[in-house]
């Protein structure tokens, strides 16, 4: 599937509508069923911490088609381990994840926005080892990297002219499958400039 990334950084480059832009940014938490390094599922240590937050912006393409990138950074899963000879070993699992979804809204312009989205994902797991013996100290660490497709629906909540709440829930079909649900707030960047705008249009400097 990473053959597909090429084509479709493509198709998302051509030419869209003049007046396409970021009409908002924001970010919120999230929590998923979380993932196992390399899958190895038959120890908890190995799995990834649950909470993250994420940052994200939308793109406009027309009132009933955005573009979505998302970054999200997983609380990292510490735990440790004491030998009974001696000695100890501490576990970090850590993720973070790059997506950008394209979303379908069905009702624009509405006090509650409804979309369905489908995009793509890189997820990039860490796993590292630190075992301490006696004064010797042995560090290893392991990082992967898997590309997968996402499949979901969610919806824009506008509180004020300024700011809107969202809440999503997304599937990731990849090597990492999970499910992952989000909640955040969303700046309306298109409000703020065209007030911006407009403040200076009223003191006579755009006629």
């Amino acid at each position: 599937m990473k053959r597909l990334i090429l084509p479709v950084l493509i198709l998302i480059s051509v030419e869209v509508p003049g007046n396409a832009q970021f009409t908002k940014i924001g970010g919120g938490i999230a929590a998923g069923t979380g993932i196992y390094f390399n899958n190895i599922t038959d120890n908890n240590n190995n799995k990834s911490g649950i909470p993250a937050i994420f940052i994200t912006g939308v793109y406009e393409i027309a009132p009933s088609v955005h573009l979505a990138p998302y970054f999200t950074y997983y609380s990292p899963h510490i735990s440790k381990v004491t030998a009974s000879g001696g000695g100890s070993t501490k576990h970090v699992v850590s993720c973070m994840m790059f997506d950008l979804n394209g979303r379908y809204v069905i009702n624009p312009l509405k006090q509650f926005e409804f979309y369905g989205l489908a995009g793509f994902n890189i997820t990039l797991p860490g796993n590292k080892l630190i075992t301490e013996i006696g004064e010797t100290t042995i560090r290893t660490k392991e990082s992967d990297n898997a590309f997968g497709l996402n499949l979901g629906a969610g919806t824009y909540i506008k509180l004020t002219d300024r700011l809107d709440m969202s809440a999503e829930a997304k599937y990731i079909l990849s090597k990492y499958d999970q499910f992952l649900f989000n909640v955040g707030f969303l700046i309306n960047v298109d409000w703020l400039s065209g007030h911006g705008k407009t403040g200076i249009q009223a003191n006579g400097l755009f006629r």
